[in-house]
């Protein structure tokens, strides 16, 4: 009986053991080259043992004592799937110049965004803005238009001096007569027609100067956001944290952003590859800085960099992760000319692609 208990507590003793060395190792998430290509998994198995070492080394920790955010924001919205789940590592980017969307995408803080999030091009008339270029467009046209009457304008004003000399070279008559009330009639018309090409030039005028105005504005924020190194960014459950700027791709449209002193719910990623078409995805973003925001689609295809998909990507959503139905994440949302140009297509910039130009994730 004794030895029998004793046996017993041996193997529970050993099971724990196992447990808590399994449980440690199976809880990280290893990272390594494969022909080329980025692979991640949670089983350090895969990994070649050449690189296992490296990969050992380079596994981020939180550090100890940090206050734990993602049992904080388990606790407050109580996730019941996969995908609420992953937007608790999604966060709302207030910048100079509006709102975006980052998420973490390591447990010790660190943020991947879009570059045009936290970066306004200098050049504002350069940004591709549909609704100032239909704005602007629209003005060109009216002002051709204005211009137009304007000579018409002109062309009616010679024809009525040559009309008056016509009539102060008559004689009284009844001609005379009938040729002045209808030179008055023309002369009302005239000046109606002047005062209304008057206020349209005044309009267009107003409406370009406010145009002038945007584009200033935007100016000036532009070169504000080039100083800004720090942003204000919104958990999912609103608690505000200043995050700092690690670093800005030159290539891609990527950032990198970090919160420090906090353990963070981080997405898990996914070589994009592994999808199919057709697979469902799911484009987590703050559209309008409604937060937590899901658009569900599927895999459209890859195009270079790209994952395509129809999962709608709205303003708001640049920067936000593509998940897979089990959460992780495949790529990073973008909104800009690809979107424009392909109506219903949303692109999102592989995630391999973004731990590839970051050496510090």
């Amino acid at each position: 009986m004794t030895r029998s208990i004793k046996s017993t507590v041996a193997y529970c003793l050993a099971a724990a053991i196992f447990l808590l060395m399994t449980g440690s190792a199976f809880g990280a998430i290893y990272k390594y080259r494969k022909n080329g290509v980025w692979h991640f998994t949670d089983n350090p198995t895969d990994v070649p043992a050449a690189q296992m070492a490296e990969v050992t080394e380079n596994t981020e920790k939180p550090a100890s004592g940090t206050t734990n955010l993602e049992q904080q924001l388990t606790n407050r919205l109580k996730p019941m799937n996969e995908i609420e789940a992953a937007t608790l590592a999604t966060v709302v980017i207030e910048t100079t110049f509006g709102y975006g969307t980052g998420f973490f995408v390591t447990a010790d803080g660190y943020i991947i965004t879009n570059r045009h999030v936290i970066r306004q091009m200098k050049d504002p008339k350069a940004v591709d803005d549909p609704a100032a270029t239909a704005k602007s467009e629209s003005m060109q046209r009216f002002e051709a238009q204005i211009e137009n009457e304007e000579g018409r304008l002109a062309e009616a004003m010679a024809d009525l001096a040559q009309f008056r000399r016509t009539i102060d070279g008559q004689r009284e008559s009844p001609t005379r007569k009938y040729n002045e009330k209808r030179y008055q009639e023309g002369l009302q018309r005239y000046r109606k027609w002047e005062a209304s090409l008057a206020e349209h030039r005044r309009k267009l005028e107003s409406e370009r100067s406010a145009l002038q105005e945007t584009w200033l504005q935007q100016k000036v924020n532009a070169t504000l956001a080039e100083l800004n190194r720090t942003f204000t960014v919104y958990l999912a459950d609103n608690t505000p944290l200043y995050a700092y700027l690690v670093e800005i791709s030159d290539s891609h449209d990527l950032a990198l952003l970090k919160v420090d002193g906090y353990t963070t719910p981080f997405l898990i990623p996914e070589n994009p590859y592994s999808a199919a078409q057709g697979d469902p995805v799911y484009a987590i973003g703050n559209p309008v800085k409604l937060r937590n925001s899901v658009a569900s689609g599927v895999v459209s295809g890859f195009e270079g960099i790209f994952v395509k998909t129809n999962a709608q990507i709205y303003p708001g959503n640049s920067g936000g992760p593509l998940v897979t139905g089990h959460g992780r994440v495949i790529g990073v949302n973008t909104f800009k000319k690809l979107t424009h140009k392909f109506e219903g297509l949303g692109f999102a910039i592989s995630i391999t692609v973004a731990f590839d130009t970051f050496d510090a994730i």
